[in-house]
């Protein structure tokens, strides 16, 4: 099997990435993510790009976001680690670098906040002085003259300073503000020396529906030769699923497919054929092996991928309204899609919405169309990094629950049983059950054979022959399905049991 694309899911999360809006997200991107690369000129007028005028140059690259008004910005900056960094470790020939700089280091201070050269400078803003004066490394001001302040919304800054370290790899690391950071240098791989060696990642949560999954993994030529060919073997529990050769991906420039052909350092994001027919729990792996049909030369520095699968809630109350929480503010947006089952597996549900909305928002309803017995429901969160949510169904079920874990994100929930198709089949005429809610006795009015009690999963919690009146002191607060049998026809009502 080959895999002849790269996904337009792929496209858009680099997208996602790479076009950024003006305000932080106040989040973080955890280490280990591949970072954001950028081209930003200093206040020297030089132009920088991150990539091909450092990484893959060999270069580790500290990245300082701070603000001119934040006192532990100023105090690290006036503390001068950074600087003897770039002067005894910068590019040789660059402004103020030591003539025996050990040349494997850049350093750049970026005001995040937007403030402007004169704020950096002393003046306004609630600056704490002179950023300017005595910096020996390029500063990059964001205030949107000459660059936006996009650089601190794509690095998801936490807060200030955040000193990000950037491998030659593009593999980053929020460092903090060591006192001697060189010794961080360590840490990072030695730059690429064999001749075949592929690596791989796995950065972002995988795409799912609700019943399938399409694992995204990022693809990184880390040989001295190019790269045009990679086998990628999917397991299901220790068992072959798949394989595919990567030889082709898709160029939206050209829409069209186009050979692999990645130089050394450069990386690709590979949307995988679904792995289908999924229960919870199971587990994906995912190796990797074989660049340009030959043995990996470092197999080592591949990730392991292996994850268990979590499709989400599988039972969700489909016969009234959601109650929808998610945090936030008027930059983050949330959309809950149906994706039929018999479609699941799209890689971004596009489906029919039945909610959208905003971050800060409590109680919100699928107001655009109601839940449908047996489908698949997915929430999707866009620039909602971090951001907590809660989904309840109409029966008080939690069904969603949990936190983005990047800027694009997905969550799934699944609708209905057997029991919750039969609920409105039944006749309301038949017979008259009260009191509503019931406490302690629920008394049924007419002739029928036997009686059952069921609760919103379906277990029976209790049964009885005729009788006018039934004992439900047992049973917990809450709604439950009553099913009443008479002359082999069967009624379903729901009742409510409140102390």
């Amino acid at each position: 099997m080959k895999n002849k694309y790269l996904s337009i899911k792929s496209l858009m999360l680099i997208t996602l990435m790479t076009l950024f809006s003006t305000q932080s997200l106040f989040a973080q991107l955890p280490n280990g993510s591949i970072a954001p690369d950028f081209t930003l000129t200093d206040l020297d007028g030089i132009t920088h790009n991150l990539y091909a005028d450092y990484l893959d140059q060999g270069y580790t690259v500290f990245l300082d976001f701070s603000a001119v008004w934040c006192p532990p910005c100023w105090s690290y900056h006036t503390s001068g680690a950074l600087e003897d960094l770039y002067e005894n470790h910068g590019p040789l020939g660059h402004p103020n670098v030591n003539a025996s700089s050990t040349n494997d280091v850049m350093v750049f201070l970026i005001e995040a906040d937007g403030s402007s050269e004169e704020c950096i400078g002393g003046t306004g803003c609630g600056t704490h002085g002179d950023w300017i004066t005595g910096t020996t490394f390029p500063i990059i001001c964001t205030d949107g003259t000459v660059n936006n302040n996009a650089v601190s919304t794509a690095y998801d800054v936490p807060y200030f300073p955040a000193v990000y370290q950037v491998c030659p790899d593009r593999i980053l690391t929020l460092c903090g503000t060591s006192a001697s950071p060189y010794s961080l240098v360590t840490s990072c791989l030695p730059p690429p020396s064999l001749n075949n060696d592929a690596r791989s990642f796995m950065n972002s949560s995988s795409s799912s529906g609700c019943s399938s999954i399409e694992p995204v993994i990022t693809i990184q030529n880390y040989g001295l030769n190019n790269l045009t060919e990679v086998t990628i073997d999917v397991s299901v529990n220790g068992t072959l699923e798949y394989s595919t050769i990567l030889d082709e991906i898709y160029d939206p420039n050209i829409n069209m497919n186009v050979s692999l052909d990645l130089s050394t350092l450069d990386m690709v994001d590979v949307l995988l054929t679904p792995v289908s027919d999924l229960v919870n729990g199971d587990v994906i792996t995912i190796d990797v092996n074989t660049p340009n049909a030959t043995i990996d030369s470092d197999p080592l520095n591949n990730q392991v991928i292996s994850f268990a699968v979590d499709l989400g809630y599988d039972n969700a109350y489909w016969d009234g309204q959601l109650s929808i929480d998610v945090a936030g503010d008027a930059n983050n947006s949330w959309y809950l899609t149906k994706v039929s089952l018999n479609n699941a597996s799209s890689a971004i549900p596009q489906g029919i919405e039945i909610a959208k909305g905003f971050g800060g928002v409590i109680g919100a309803t699928n107001d655009l169309a109601d839940l449908e017995f047996n489908e698949c429901y997915t929430l999707r969160s866009v620039n909602g990094a971090n951001l907590a949510y809660t989904v309840t169904d109409a029966m008080g079920n939690v069904i969603l629950d949990g936190s983005a874990s990047s800027v694009d994100d997905f969550d799934n929930f699944t609708t209905g049983n057997e029991l919750w198709t039969s609920v409105e089949n039944y006749d309301v005429n038949s017979f008259n059950v009260f009191p509503v809610p019931a406490k302690d006795l629920l008394y049924v009015d007419g002739r029928y054979d036997h009686l059952r009690v069921f609760d919103l999963l379906g277990k029976e919690v209790l049964y009885s022959t005729y009788t006018n009146s039934i004992n439900v002191a047992t049973l917990n607060n809450g709604l439950y399905i009553l099913e009443i049998t008479s002359s082999n026809i069967k009624f379903k009502k729901k009742i409510q049991i409140s102390k």
